[in-house]
């Protein structure tokens, strides 16, 4: 152990590290561990605090008090030790730093040394070594490169592998050399998608900037179809592929994103509100437009009034007497009473009950009538629309089912735990290829969870509208990083950071999502809603309702007519 003291110990002079970890296999049996870790501490004591881990997987080296550098000690059997599987998981999210694995036994044989290496390429430990011992005594040191493919290097020159690398940190990118990067290449409107033979989308030109800056290529990831036989993405599975490593980064752009320890994320491109979107009422029943002047609660009270006009006027000539005109009359003159038209006989031959009754009423019957009439006026000059859906109670009120991604509604309930049970009932779960060929086409049966940035973009199919299908309700469930799903610990999580960061402040993301909706739309993806009908102020044509009740009124007083001549 010598051979790592010289070569490690220049570096505390120069404070390069300020936490040292220790993962000691129980398996290990070498007589100078507790001399090595003691030399370690006298050399690297004052710049740096030392921490010993055996077997605890629970501790998390991103959540101590040193956050900058660190180097980490392994003393190992071999790569199935449990210790580095404890080494793996209180490192995780620091696996960029840098790490001497010890191969504790005399090496004849280099498959120990490879397993090890292999298992530091699979699980990011690119900037790792592994020392070990051959058995003719030479000390060794070997690392893995990932990029173009997986290779193992001897490093044991280890000045030459520093020069190697300080070049390629002056170049300040990393040059991948034609490494083809694992993804799904499928249908996310607008952030990726196939039009005219090529991918496009807002967030895709982005992450293929930065593939093309990195020297890098698209290798496609092929998915199974989604329900409706297409190739709209499944991030859920997606996902997944990432937990797995099955890919460096996935080029979907992806906001509702659980807290995983097995999943990292880009750094943000925009920050996104995720809403329901709702469809719009933009016309009524114009049978009811004679009824709208007042509100239910108006017609009910106008209709009380006359009823009780009745009632006291029958009372009065029935206890006082007077001029009798039977129920007909009372009915009449009640009636009058209350639209602010008086009759001849009211005139003529006013009563003590009538004039009071005349007085009394005069103010109610003339502002009602001329409320009803001026309102009725102003119907017929402007639209008059349906109430809008504003609020949770308005789609609860309106029973409009709501359609939801079926992973997603996991995501909802997971981290909204107070949702009202009526508005649970009406969720739709469905695939996303469902989901997204009713919300693309504007399938006014439902309402969709949107994120801000989509629904900008299906907004333009209906921009030309005079009268717009949908909107975007103040009913929203969070605010969330738009990013794209990277692999813990990748080593090009700060190249992609920087990158997106650049792209980020100079606006491109704003510009790329501009252009989108043009190539989807030449694509088929997408249409412009056209304008089919022309809107005019309602008529006399939208008041059937009235000359439909004056022709059956005049149907029943000719049916009465001719019974009473039949029965003279």
């Amino acid at each position: 152990m010598q051979f790592i003291l010289d070569l490690l110990t220049p570096f505390a002079q120069q404070n390069i590290f300020q936490e040292i970890v220790w993962f000691v296999s129980p398996y290990q049996r070498l007589e100078q561990t507790d001399q090595f870790i003691r030399r370690i501490d006298e050399a690297f004591g004052t710049t740096a605090t030392q921490t010993v881990v055996n077997n605890n997987t629970e501790i998390r080296m991103t959540h101590s008090s040193a956050r900058r550098n660190h180097m980490s000690f392994v003393l190992t059997t071999g790569a199935e030790d449990p210790i580095m599987k404890v080494f793996s998981k209180v490192l995780l999210g620091r696996h960029f730093y840098f790490t001497m694995v010890m191969y504790v036994d005399k090496v004849g044989d280099m498959q120990p040394i490879h397993d090890l290496l292999r298992f530091a390429y699979k699980q990011q430990f690119i900037n790792s070594m592994v020392y070990f011992e051959s058995e003719e005594g030479i000390n060794q040191i070997f690392g893995v490169t990932k990029f173009p493919a997986m290779t193992f290097e001897n490093r044991t020159d280890f000045n030459t592998y520093m020069r190697k690398m300080y070049k390629k940190i002056l170049n300040a990118r990393s040059d991948v050399e034609g490494y083809g990067f694992a993804t799904p290449l499928r249908q996310d409107l607008p952030h990726l998608f196939q039009s005219r033979g090529r991918n496009d989308g807002s967030t895709y030109r982005i992450i293929e900037t930065f593939v093309e800056f990195a020297n890098g290529t698209f290798a496609e990831l092929h998915m199974p179809p989604d329900a409706l036989g297409g190739q709209v993405i499944n991030m859920k599975q997606t996902l997944q592929m990432v937990r797995e490593r099955q890919m460096e980064f996935c080029a979907h752009a992806y906001a509702l994103f659980m807290p995983d320890d097995e999943l990292e994320k880009t750094y943000p491109l925009l920050v996104v509100q995720w809403c329901l979107m709702v469809p719009l009422y933009n016309s009524v029943s114009t049978y009811l437009y004679p009824l709208q002047p007042f509100a239910w609660n108006v017609w009910f009270f106008a209709l009380g009034a006359l009823f009780a006009l009745v009632f006291l006027e029958l009372m009065w000539l029935r206890m006082f007497g007077g001029d009798w005109l039977g129920y007909h009359g009372a009915v009449l003159d009640s009636f009058c009473y209350i639209i602010n038209v008086p009759t001849e006989g009211q005139v003529q031959q006013p009563c003590l009950l009538r004039f009071l009754l005349l007085g009394t009423v005069f103010f109610h019957g003339f502002f009602l009538s001329a409320y009803y009439t001026s309102n009725l006026g102003s119907i017929l000059t402007v639209n008059l629309f349906h109430a809008q859906i504003n609020t949770m109670d308005d789609i609860v009120s309106a029973q409009l089912p709501v359609m939801i991604i079926d992973y997603e509604m996991e995501f909802l309930l997971n981290l909204n735990k107070e949702l009202p049970e009526e508005f649970l009932k009406l969720l739709r779960p469905v695939d996303s290829g469902i989901f997204a060929a009713h919300q693309t086409r504007f399938n006014s049966s439902f309402a969709y969870f949107v994120t801000e940035d989509q629904w900008q973009f299906l907004e333009e199919q209906q921009k030309h509208l005079k009268q717009h299908l949908f909107k975007m309700s103040s009913i929203c469930f969070g605010s969330y990083h738009l990013a794209f799903p990277l692999q813990m610990d990748s080593s090009l999580w700060r190249d992609i950071e920087y990158f997106t960061f650049r792209i980020h402040s100079s606006g491109l993301l704003n510009f790329y999502a501009r252009s989108s909706f043009a190539s989807a739309l030449h694509g088929g993806l997408v249409e412009r809603f056209p304008q089919n009908q022309e809107y005019t102020s309602a008529g006399m044509q939208h008041l059937a309702i009235a000359f439909i009740f004056l022709l059956v009124m005049s149907a029943l007083a000719g049916i009465v007519f001719v019974l009473e001549v039949l029965s003279k």
